[in-house]
């Protein structure tokens, strides 16, 4: 019996690259920003070629120059779009877009999928970032193993319950501005220089420590990582405290993955200058 070809579709708040991407043989909906009256596609793959694309570093400059960018979730008919893509050479897809409890992408996502017949399944796995690129990274080698994509979607299902992901603000006005952190607790943790420590997990945001100083934060979200994971290291334009944040964490004997820029719709939330980490689990072949 030939086994079944199956296409993985995600969405650009993985932060998977073109080159991987083709290699994982994943599709990439780009979820969108508006800057200035103007909406931008984040990287991703075009399929709205008619907008142009907004990079985490021209994002950054323009957020710095006095810009308050909003964010948008991906459309059916962006799913839909490469849903049809991706069958053209599969018989089946999985798609695993952002969590749904952060964005309609999710929800989006299922309504393309009601025109292909049971073809497309689509996984709520709660994650975001560099933990949603894992998850793809991971859903491909269980494929490659030769496990049936329904048993894969389930365990991807319960993929984000051992992921571990905390970013530290640098500025913390676009937390506020996103309404993520009150003005009156923004102003507090301003004059006290107190960094809160944002967990997302389980398709939550929410401070998971507040700590007097960036670095301080930093060393307590080193302190906090989790044994048997593996470390990305996230970044907004900050690469000199993503590389000591990787140090520190190399220190501990926890092996780094790499570095990387957040995502620019994920930057409208974060803001320059703040770094993170996701905590992933090894691959398993």
């Amino acid at each position: 019996m030939i086994p079944e070809r199956v296409a993985l579709v995600t969405d650009s708040t993985a932060g998977l690259g073109a080159a991987e991407g083709a290699a994982l043989g994943a599709f990439v909906v780009p979820l969108t920003l508006e800057v200035g009256g103007t909406v931008y596609s984040d990287p991703g793959t075009l399929v709205r070629p008619e907008l142009s694309v907004m990079t985490s570093e021209a994002l950054a400059a323009q957020m710095l120059a006095g810009a308050l960018p909003r964010t948008s979730q991906g459309t059916p008919q962006d799913f839909a779009r490469l849903y049809e893509a991706a069958l053209v050479e599969a018989d089946r897809v999985l798609c695993l877009p952002v969590a749904s409890t952060l964005s309609g992408t999710y929800a989006a996502a299922v309504r393309g999928a009601e025109a292909f017949g049971g073809r497309i399944r689509v996984v709520d796995t709660g994650l975001v970032s560099a933990g949603l690129g894992a998850a793809v990274r991971q859903a491909r080698a269980w494929l490659n193993a030769g496990r049936d994509p329904e048993s894969v979607a389930q365990a991807l299902a319960q993929y984000g319950e051992r992921v571990f992901l905390r970013i530290v603000p640098q500025d913390l006005r676009w937390l506020i501005a996103g309404g993520r952190l009150s003005r009156v607790a923004g102003a507090a943790a301003r004059v006290l220089k107190v960094r809160p420590i944002i967990r997302v997990e389980g398709g939550k945001v929410e401070a998971a420590a507040r700590v007097r100083g960036f670095h301080a934060a930093l060393r307590e979200v080193v302190r906090a990582f989790p044994a048997g994971l593996e470390a990305v290291v996230l970044h907004a334009g900050n690469p000199a405290d993503a590389r000591w944040l990787a140090g520190e964490l190399a220190l501990r004997n926890v092996r780094v993955l790499g570095t990387q820029e957040v995502e620019a719709v994920l930057l409208v939330h974060a803001g320059p200058g703040t770094v993170g980490v996701a905590g992933v689990p090894p691959v398993e072949r």
